[in-house]
């Protein structure tokens, strides 16, 4: 990944993050947001979540959803050229490390 393309998805996970934090109701649980990838042209951006209890998993899922073009506008703010279409997925590489690391234990 460019440092360009890193910096910016760094720039959207943070962003993503600060209105969860600003704007999500308190029975959602706690969220956060791991990662965002980004497609090479930019035109899309997969932000990565995890979300505890799980159970929330999907109130988290329909918060992003019906929120995204509020997400977008602050992103807009950015003043990029391509303003990626954001896509909202859970964070399974997050259980998986988890799964390995009780193993292990």
């Amino acid at each position: 990944m460019s440092k360009k393309r890193e910096r910016l998805s760094e720039q959207i996970k943070e962003l993503v993050a600060k209105y969860v934090v600003e704007n999500a109701p308190p029975d959602i649980g706690v969220v956060s947001i791991t990662r965002v990838e980004l497609t090479k042209d930019g035109s899309r951006a997969r932000v990565f979540f995890t979300v505890l209890p799980e159970e929330n998993l999907e109130k988290v899922k329909n918060f992003l959803e019906e929120n995204k073009r509020d997400i977008t506008e602050r992103i807009r703010k950015l003043k990029i050229k391509v303003i990626p279409k954001l896509e909202f997925e859970e964070d399974k590489e997050i259980k998986i490390m988890e799964k390995l690391w009780n193993e292990q234990v």
